[in-house]
This record gives structure tokens, sequence and C-alpha cells, in this order.
């Protein structure tokens, strides 16, 4: 009984194939490596003052001329802000 299942485990090993290495390829094959340049944008952050929105104002149509003044003065800051924003706009961001 023993000699059937020695037999048998022989045959069974015997019917592995042995584990095939790839062949290496030939000098005319080999690939050298080349450098890529990746350009990486990071944008500058704004400050968080230079985006709060300006208050409108608004009143009856016997103060026009101060709500307009107030319009006029928001308006100006608003400008302030956007030239400050130019300002930032494409410079490089530091680590």
């Amino acid at each position: 009984m023993r000699a059937l299942l020695l037999i048998a485990v022989l045959l069974t090993l015997a019917a592995c194939k042995p584990a095939v290495k790839p062949d290496l390829p030939g000098a005319d094959k080999i690939v050298t490596p080349t450098i890529v340049t990746v350009e990486r944008f990071v944008y500058v952050r704004v400050k968080p003052y230079l985006t709060k929105p300006e208050p409108v104002a608004e009143g009856p149509i016997a103060q026009c001329f101060d709500v307009a003044a107030k319009r006029r003065a928001a308006l100006q800051r608003a400008n302030a802000k956007l030239t400050q924003i130019s300002t930032i706009q494409g410079t490089e961001v530091q680590p």
C-alpha cells in the first residue's frame, strides 16, 4: 500500500513542470530611462480679507447724495482689493 502511495506521489511530482524564467532582453533591446520634467502649478492663497464682500449702502431718496458717497467708497475699497489681488497673482509660492 505504501509503495502504491509513493509511486502516485512520485508520478504527480514528475508531471510538474519546473519554473521557467523569462529570457533577458538582448543588449539592443535594453531601454534607457529618460528624464521627464513635469511642471506643477501651485496657486497663491488670497487673504480672506481680500475676498470679503463690501456692504452696499441703501437709503431713501432724500439721502441720495449720502448713499451715493457710501457706494463710491465701497467701490473704491473693492477696487483696492482687486489691485492687491492682482499683485499677488503669479507670484511664487513660498514653502
